[in-house]
């Protein structure tokens, strides 16, 4: 049988910084969030593109299941992608990112499609806000978090984030993200409580030399940010900011959409504490 070649593609700029991104930043992402990183132009141009990478070894792709709707593809790192990179010695490293994303289960590939949606949302957002600036993003999945909890850091979040706002004074504004879709109540409340713990500590304050942090929930229903807000303003009007996922991503980032627990209203990440 003969061997089929693969089809021979020359990578441009923004094929080798999407790739870099997924072997850097993002492990996996889905069309639409490509078009918000690397614009392509229309769906098509998009579609046609990725699939040129893809039967190039350059990207692969799986689809993930979705009850009701058309299946999505998700795009992650091809066999070849280690050919775009400079050191040759990121071979093993990257065919092993590759092959975590191929085997992700479809559960945590739907929690990491709306992590790294929110990490986008910041990432893009000076687009619509020229003062704005993100300055750090780690993710769940970053080996920083090993430093992290030599600090004291109790929880392990879906992400860390910093950010500015330039001419602002004071404006380094800091938070943990928790994205809550199928965690159980008590899960919830357990972390709920060492965020409590570390924030009346001060050891945040005094480690990182920030201000006091923020933790950002989103959940997936109303029901669930009703029965969080309720738990934590019993216990603190400090601290914690809860949104749903569906408020969430039909919002600019700093409209105001996010109940702050004991506190009246909706507020806007643009509010100091």
């Amino acid at each position: 049988m003969p061997i089929t070649k693969q089809p021979q593609i020359i990578p441009q700029h923004r094929d080798r910084s999407l790739i870099r991104m997924l072997a850097e930043d993002f492990r996996i992402l889905i069309g639409e969030q490509i078009d918000e990183l690397v614009p392509m132009g229309s769906v098509t141009r998009r579609n046609f593109r990725l699939k040129q990478l893809c039967d190039a070894g350059y990207l692969s792709s799986r689809s993930i299941p979705a009850p009701g709707r058309p299946n999505r593809l998700a795009y992650y790192l091809g066999s070849r992608a280690w050919e775009l990179f400079d050191d040759p010695a990121e071979k093993n490293l990257l065919l092993s990112l590759h092959k975590q994303a191929s085997q992700l289960a479809p559960s945590a590939l739907e929690h990491r499609i709306i992590v790294d949606t929110i990490h986008i949302r910041f990432l893009t957002a000076e687009r619509q806000y020229p003062e704005y600036r993100l300055l750090t993003w780690i993710d769940q999945y970053s080996p920083s978090w090993e430093s992290i909890r030599e600090y004291g850091v109790p929880v392990q979040a879906d992400g860390y984030g910093e950010y500015i706002l330039l001419m602002h004074f004071d404006s380094l504004l800091t938070f943990f993200l928790e994205v809550d879709i199928t965690e159980r109540a008590e899960v919830l409340r357990d972390k709920v409580e060492r965020y409590i713990a570390f924030a009346e500590s001060g050891n945040y304050e005094r480690l990182f030399a920030a201000s006091p942090f923020r933790v950002l929930f989103v959940t997936s229903s109303q029901n669930k940010l009703e029965g969080l807000a309720k738990f934590i303003g019993s216990r603190t009007d400090k601290s914690f900011w809860i949104t749903t996922w569906e408020e969430f991503k039909n919002a600019k980032l700093f409209d105001a959409y996010w109940v702050r627990p004991g506190l009246e209203g909706r507020h806007s990440l643009l509010s100091h504490p």
